[in-house]
């Protein structure tokens, strides 16, 4: 094997060490979010509307099923482990005939189905978070004074579309049971710096601002 060759089989491997030497927000594009405690847990308000670009709206548009995932993580301040997770997942189709979008609208408590006459209607529905609690009063109640960040990840058509069904399903064991895979609830690093491209059609990932609990 040329040395050129082992070079560039190497390459992938040096490149993922030194994502993990490098602090982990350095990775990740920060966006500023509106964060409010209610009740003993967050609320997060952002926007990932710029993920819709040309070619996501022309796809959302021409009839068949697409799906938008949106997952809203918080880590604490060594950002290993999750300490909550909010997750929205839109089911997209566009009737040519009736010219309106229908969307089925699923989170981890609710689900609801939409009826919407615009292409803005779904990217406000689907990519808009307007004060979005992200886990409970119990996850949050020893985080008194602790640094946090909050992490989202937007995919089109991911492979696991029934992510929202398992946190259900792993939300409703008692004690929360174990955590889900790490398709979904892994680390700050594992989700937003070494994770490789290709699990979804499209990926956006960004994190809010540092900030301190009350």
């Amino acid at each position: 094997m040329s040395a050129r060759s082992t070079l560039l089989r190497l390459a992938p491997v040096a490149l993922a060490v030194i994502a993990l030497a490098l602090p982990a927000h350095a990775q990740v594009g920060t966006r500023t979010m509106g964060v409010t405690f209610h009740e003993g847990a967050p609320d997060v308000s952002f926007s990932a509307a710029d993920f819709a670009d040309g070619a996501v709206r022309r796809q959302l548009s021409h009839g068949l099923l697409q799906t938008i995932v949106m997952r809203t993580y918080a880590y604490g301040g060594d950002g290993t482990t999750p300490i909550a997770l909010a997750i929205r997942s839109c089911h997209v189709v566009y009737d040519i005939w009736a010219d309106r979008y229908s969307v089925d609208v699923r989170t981890e408590s609710s689900d609801r189905s939409l009826s919407l006459a615009s292409i803005e209607g779904v990217i406000d529905t689907c990519l808009v978070a307007d004060h979005v609690v992200v886990g409970d009063a119990a996850a949050w109640r020893a985080r008194h004074g602790e640094h946090v960040t909050f992490g989202v990840v937007v995919e089109l058509n991911p492979v696991t579309p029934d992510m929202v069904q398992r946190i259900r399903g792993w939300l409703a064991r008692p004690e929360g049971g174990a955590a889900p895979d790490d398709a979904f609830f892994g680390s700050f690093v594992s989700l937003f710096v070494t994770r490789q491209i290709g699990d979804a059609e499209r990926t956006l990932r960004f994190r809010s601002q540092e900030l301190t609990c009350p």
